[in-house]
């Protein structure tokens, strides 16, 4: 018997089939889907470029706008700042003053008064706004960054009590003094853990500066205000600045006080044009930097009131050398040595010009000069009236001492009774291109 094809085998003959038809239908449709395909991806590719350049150009926006938080004027009088964000101007506690950055930040102005805590902030503000007798006004300064290295503090306006200017005795042994330039009702400080503090002054130091070096643990600037003070609340406007340790304005290491410029002028504080008196207890160094091409620097004064060594007019006339620094009496009868400067290695002007004739041929140095004039030392021991100090020494610098005793011996012409004799100095600088000789004696 002839065997009957069963439902299974006829199956694959019908799906064979259809597949065929379908091959036959694609093989027609797919040059039509595949353009259709690339279509797709070429609009999508270019929806994409589209979409990347539109970031991108987002993107540069807020590049431009990322800047460097720098120095700026700002738009209030006598105020510098910082380039902030503006928020990020507000979150500091600063206020906007102008604007910086091409209009993208704000000149933010950070200031503080009494009481105000503590500011990181480069072109800090300290002022007396809030001040009141009988207290302390202090601000704690901490460093920006680590790479800051000083703080230099600008007195913008500096006017505190002036310190004792009586001439009463009240001191009688071992000799008769007084304490003249003690800062007994106001006294401004700076605290420098782990370095040399310098030293408390008082009176008006408006247009002078201070250099501090900067401490990890921060440094507290603190002005002590007595209830007899005819301090008010508009005292002072320290600026303080952050000075980094590559910066060129950093000062040599040890400096209170630096200079730039071939010429210029040096005071000491609370000098006040010639109304002040010289401040008790300074010990500091005022530094000048040394120009390119000059080899050497010359200091002459026509105002230099330090002491009286021995209450002897003749001896402060010819303050140099051995005649000043000793404290007390210990080695001059009747006081008066100890205040003084020391400029390394000063000699008189070479090669030198005008009388006496003897000039030419000097060829001593001292480093201490004190009394009542700026004299150079002659070769006999003896002083050249209205000469220049000068020294081939780097870096060039004036060391200032004082002691916390003005002698009042004689009543007529000591230290401690004549203020005109304790003024302090107002000393002139210039450099010179040419080195100091010290011809053979």
């Amino acid at each position: 018997a002839q065997k009957q094809p069963g439902v299974g085998e006829e199956e694959p003959r019908q799906s064979s089939l259809a597949m065929q038809q379908v091959k036959g239908s694609l093989s027609c449709i797919t040059p039509v889907f595949v353009w259709v395909l690339l279509l797709l991806l070429l609009a999508v590719s270019g929806l994409n470029e589209n979409i990347t350049q539109r970031a991108e150009k987002a993107l540069s926006v807020f590049t431009v706008v990322k800047f460097p938080n720098t120095a700026c004027a700002s738009s209030t009088t006598g105020r510098n700042g910082t380039c902030y964000t503006s928020s990020e101007c507000s979150a500091k506690g600063g206020t906007s003053s102008g604007s910086c950055a091409s209009s993208f930040g704000v000149c933010c102005i950070f200031e503080k008064t009494c009481g105000g805590g503590s500011s990181s902030e480069n072109s800090t503000y300290f002022t007396s706004s809030a001040l009141s007798k009988g207290s302390s006004c202090g601000l704690t300064i901490c460093k920006s960054d680590s790479t800051v290295c000083q703080l230099r503090l600008d007195f913008e306006t500096f006017v505190l009590n002036n310190p004792v200017t009586s001439t009463v005795v009240t001191i009688a042994t071992p000799v008769a003094a007084n304490r003249i330039g003690s800062c007994d009702t106001d006294s401004f400080s700076v605290t420098v853990p782990g370095g040399k503090s310098p030293p408390a002054i008082c009176g008006t130091n408006t247009g002078q500066h201070m250099y501090i070096p900067a401490s990890d643990q921060c440094n507290v600037l603190n002005a002590n205000i007595g209830s007899a003070s005819t301090a008010s609340t508009s005292a002072f406007t320290i600026k303080v600045t952050q000075v980094e340790c590559t910066s060129k304005r950093a000062a040599p290491s040890g400096c209170t006080q630096y200079f730039t410029g071939s010429t210029g002028t040096i005071e000491t504080y609370n000098y006040n044009a010639a109304a002040g008196v010289l401040l008790a207890n300074q010990d500091y160094s005022i530094c000048i930097r040394t120009e390119r091409t000059y080899c050497s620097i010359c200091y002459w004064s026509t105002s230099f009131k330090l002491s009286v060594p021995k209450g002897d007019a003749a001896i402060a006339s010819l303050g140099v050398d051995t005649n000043c620094g000793a404290a007390g009496n210990v080695l001059i009868a009747n006081g008066g040595a100890f205040d003084h400067i020391v400029i390394p290695a000063g000699q008189c002007n070479t090669p030198a010009t005008g009388a006496p004739a003897a000039q030419g041929a000097i060829a001593v140095t001292a480093d201490r000069y004190c009394g009542t004039a700026l004299y150079c030392l002659g070769t006999a021991a003896a002083t050249i009236a209205t000469a220049t100090v000068c020294s081939n020494q780097k870096p060039f610098k004036i060391s200032l001492e004082s002691d916390g005793l003005e002698y009042a011996f004689p009543a007529a012409a000591g230290e401690g009774a004549v203020v005109g004799n304790n003024i302090g100095f107002s000393i002139s600088y210039f450099m010179k291109t040419d080195c100091l000789t010290r011809p053979d004696m």
